[in-house]
This record gives C-alpha cells, structure tokens and sequence, in this order.
C-alpha cells in the first residue's frame, strides 16, 4: 500500500470501554502502512462548561460548527486521503459526515455498536429487546427514555440520527467496515448499502504462552458492568451452581450496585466482586479462571472479551445472540446457551467445572482458533483492500 494518509476521528464515550480501546489499537497497528493522525473529542468535555455552553449542547450535537471548521482546517493543512470515522455522537455530531462530503474526502467508517438506528445503540429498552426505532421513526426514543433514562436526551438523539438521514450518510460513506456478518445483515435490513459494508473482525495479539489451567478454577466475567452486559442472569443461573463452585466477576459500571445487592439477597456467598481490574494485574486473574462467561442480552457486533478469553487458553461460554455464534464454535472452543434462561447457563458451566478433558482440550483449541482466524495478519489484508476500495468514485 501507499503510504496513505488517514485522519481517525473519535468522539469518546464518558466511560472508557471495548470501543475506544479499539479506536487506539487500530490506529498503532495502521501506522506500520499508513500515515495516521487522530481527531478525537470528549464527550464527557462536551457536556460540561459554562451554563451557556450547556444550553447550546443539543443544537450542537445536530450540527457542531466548530467541528467542521476544526475538521475543515485539519484536511486543509494534512492533505489526509481519507477519514476513518468510529463515532460522532454526540460530541462531534453528524457535521463530520457533512464536512467530509463537501470537501470529497471519502469516509470508511467502523460499525461498532447500532446507533444510526437506536438512541442508546443497544437496540434495548431497559433491559429490554427493541427495534422499534430502526425503520426510522425515533419517537419511541422519545417516549420511552432509552438513552440515559432521559425522555429529552432521547428525543434530542432521535434528531440527531434525523439529520443523519437527511445527509443520506448510509449511501454517501464510501465504505462501512462491520465486525461480523451477523452486525452487517441488520444494517442491510435497514437500509445500508450491501456492496458497501466490509466484514472485518478485530485481531488481538497474545501477550505470551497461556497460562496453565489451574486445579481449582473460578468462572470469570470481565468487563463493564452495564445492562447489555447481561450480568444478572448470569447471578440467576449461579443461584442454581453447587455451592462449593466460585465466580468471579471483575469490572465496574452502573448495574454493579444493582448486582451487589441481588447476590446479597439470594444468598450467592460464592460470588466474588473484584472491581475494576488494570490491565497489568488482570493476567493473574486469568491464571484463577477455568473459563469465562459472556452472557451478553444485547446483539453483540463482535465480543473482544472473546478473543481475550481465547489468549488466555480459557474457553468462553455466551449466550447465543449476534456475532457469538459466528465467532464460537460449540463443542470446540466454547459453548453457546440460550439467552434469558438460566437452567442451559448452570448446567453449561457446571459442565466445563466438572470435565476436565473437555475443558483441557478447549483450552488449547481456542489458542489456536485465535492464531488462524483472529491475528494481526489477516486485519491487516482486509482492512489494507478496504481503505483501497474507499478511494475508488462511488
């Protein structure tokens, strides 16, 4: 490849998660082909300022004229080729895709979550299954206060996509980039271009050997503690464990009181809370694990905790729903249950706990799985002929 120049642009989340850890590992890997800058706002920053400055922030999350002429003066002075777009909501807004198309600058553009179709990107309700909103019509947003249990920050996002919409971005982006087929079929069910979206999985690059499994393992769940996460039923279906099983969930988010207290109420004494884990100490958590549960109830565009799993020598277990299908294979590197019922869940990990074998040759079939199928190598390619492709007229 030439050496491309590639302008990422970011608007961060106020909570740090998979997301922006992604935005940042892309970008390192990219800069080995190409010639990669960052344009990257907060939201957290956003929201905050001045009483006039908060007054103005639902106009400017429609349109942001200092983004645009940020952005305008970015392109001017790096002469950048294209612009790799992870999110704009809401700090950048939809004048990123605005100025990007008066300019020509084409647009590849990551689908990490389902946000040009539902306020909160969950495709959630509290808690709850729900597209309503995804033919177009965000009033339910509204209504219902999907998004930060805010009927006017739920509308406000409603018009947000609005304007999304009437800038056509679906057919204008010169290529999508989704993370699984599974994440690509319902943006072509709602209108995004087929010949345009790109599947290309995420990589992740082992640290080193995994680590023996250990005599005495633990059920570990890593990551944020948010609804979509799925926590809750994981604690229904540890209600049904033998009590002499451990669990051990580790991260921090807006359901962890809710969860502290639901174990406390039934008694789930074998459940271990551990907080926020760094990233240097979370290699000895691994080690206590036999394997990990992601019992996620949204549809999951990918699963990096898969993968993170997998580099451990840890097979996964996970609710069947969105792309952990296509990245699991049953029998061989995990296993795949049901959502919303707890009795396939226990007896689920109450079987990896109790076959040794079988979790053994897990172990060493998922290390594998993630060599072959999810490395650097194979990212690279993909996403090399995809940047390529975006040069090309629409």
């Amino acid at each position: 490849m030439n050496r491309l120049r590639v302008l990422q642009i970011f608007s961060r989340y106020q909570q740090f998660g998979g997301e922006e850890g992604s935005v940042y590992r892309i970008g390192d890997l990219l800069q080995g082909q190409c010639s990669v800058e960052y344009f990257i706002k907060s939201t957290s920053t956003f929201l905050s300022g001045s009483p006039w400055e908060k007054a103005s922030v639902p106009f400017k999350a429609i349109h942001n004229p200092e983004t645009a002429r940020q952005l305008r003066r970015m392109q001017e002075i790096g002469r950048f080729d294209l612009w790799l777009v992870h999110n704009v909501f809401p700090a950048l807004s939809p004048s990123v895709f605005d100025e990007a198309f008066r300019l020509g600058v084409p647009i590849v553009h990551y689908l990490h979550n389902y946000r040009f179709f539902c306020a909160n990107g969950f495709f959630l309700e509290h808690g709850r299954a729900c597209q309503r909103c995804a033919g177009g019509n965000l009033l339910h947003a509204a209504a219902t206060a999907c998004w930060r249990d805010s009927h006017l920050a739920s509308g406000w996002m409603g018009l947000v996509l609005a304007r999304v919409r009437m800038l056509d971005v679906f057919n204008r982006v010169a290529r999508w980039i989704a993370l699984s087929e599974a994440q690509k079929a319902v943006h072509v069910q709602y209108g995004f271009p087929a010949d345009r979206i790109e599947v290309i999985p995420h990589f992740y690059e082992p640290s080193g050997p995994p680590p023996p499994l250990p005599e005495d393992g633990y059920a570990l769940f890593i990551g944020r503690l948010s609804v979509e996460k799925g926590c809750i039923e994981l604690l229904k279906a540890w209600r049904q464990m033998p009590r002499h099983r451990k669990l051990v969930i580790a991260g921090e988010g807006p359901e962890l009181p809710a969860l502290r207290s639901y174990a406390e109420a039934e008694g789930l004494d074998n459940v271990e809370f551990r907080g926020f884990v760094p990233k240097e100490a979370q290699a000895a958590l691994w080690q206590g694990a036999a394997f990990s549960v992601v019992p996620s109830i949204w549809l999951e565009p990918f699963g990096m905790v898969v993968l993170e799993s997998w580099s451990h020598g840890r097979p996964v277990i996970a609710h069947a729903m969105g792309a952990l299908p296509e990245i699991i294979t049953p029998e061989k590197t995990g296993l795949l249950v049901p959502p919303f019922a707890p009795e396939p869940l226990a007896a689920a990990m109450e079987r990896l706990f109790a076959d040794r074998p079988l979790l053994a040759g897990m172990a060493h079939a998922c290390r594998e799985e993630l060599e072959t199928r999810f490395s650097k190598t194979v990212w690279l390619q993909k996403i090399e002929r995809t940047l390529l492709q975006s040069l090309k007229p629409i």
